[in-house]
């Protein structure tokens, strides 16, 4: 169990900071989907040098491969949706937007195990979207809705990956089915990119080191949290992965002095503790 709630807590980490990473990098002349395809090359990259430093075989059957097929394209949508959001609005409300997935995974894990949620589980909701709609209302004069449609994607495409990766990696060897999710969203993005061509690479240093650091930070932080799925489940790993938001705006803080106003704080902390009461509530029923 330890090893799953370490790996979740530096998949947080490394995840928050490459959120706030990413605005060195577009204003530095990128562009999102240039920075998703980097990300998604080199964890393709870095998960098959692992899968054959291990002696694992690549291939799959059909069946699992096609089901690694199908949960690589919500994955692409999750590499470019989370980053991208951070053109159009600011680090901490992309952050905490994004941070709707773990309610979600916890709602469609009950409605998979056909139960009603919890009445804790009830209110964690009502609270976090409460929360929510504050954030919203206070920004939609200043936010782009491109950032938070982005955003609220990422969330959808993070929950429906999650729970479908869940159940499928019991089924064979979890590295080799995540190279191959991993690689369906790269060839997505890059054909995505080719297409219409979008590929803008920095004109600043500041945008290369912007663009390599959220690279790094996300191919080696994201293995971490399936890994946390594997030891500890999905709704205990998003539970530990709320840190996430918190050292975006930490880091948003430092790097920019970007703050957030006083309605989005109470916002921000209604959304945060109705996820935190909704992932407890789960855990003691579990338990």
């Amino acid at each position: 169990m330890m090893i799953g709630i370490v790996a979740a807590l530096s998949c947080s980490v490394g995840l928050g900071l490459a959120v706030a990473v990413a605005r060195f990098a577009f204003e530095g002349g990128t562009n999102g989907v240039t920075v998703a395809v980097l990300r998604a090359s080199l964890l393709v990259v870095l998960t098959g040098v692992f899968c054959l430093v291990t002696k694992r075989d690549l291939r799959l059957p059909w069946r699992l491969w096609f089901l690694c097929f199908l949960l690589g394209l919500p994955m692409a949508v999750m590499f470019y949706a989370n980053i991208a959001a951070v053109q159009f609005i600011s680090i901490g409300l992309a952050a905490l937007l994004f941070f709707t997935f773990p309610p979600l995974i916890a709602l469609c894990e009950a409605a998979l195990a056909r139960r009603w949620p919890g009445g804790f589980q009830m209110v964690a909701v009502a609270v976090a979207f409460i929360g929510l709609a504050l954030m919203l209302g206070v920004s939609f004069e200043t936010a782009h809705p491109m950032g938070i449609a982005l955003s609220l994607a990422a969330s959808i495409a993070t929950t429906i990956n999650v729970i479908g990766s869940s159940r499928v990696f019991p089924r064979g060897d979890r590295w080799v089915m995540f190279w191959h999710m991993a690689l369906v969203a790269a060839l997505c993005l890059i054909a995505v990119a080719v297409a219409t061509d979008a590929i803008i690479l920095p004109t600043a240093p500041g945008g290369w080191a912007g663009m390599l650091g959220v690279a790094v930070l996300q191919a080696s932080s994201i293995p971490l949290f399936y890994v946390a799925i594997h030891h500890i489940g999905p709704a205990k790993s998003a539970m530990l992965t709320n840190l996430q938001p918190v050292v975006s705006i930490i880091a948003a803080y430092v790097l920019f002095a970007e703050v957030l106003s006083p309605l989005q704080s109470a916002g921000a902390a209604l959304v945060l503790g109705g996820i935190m009461v909704m992932q407890w509530d789960d855990m003691r029923r579990r338990r």
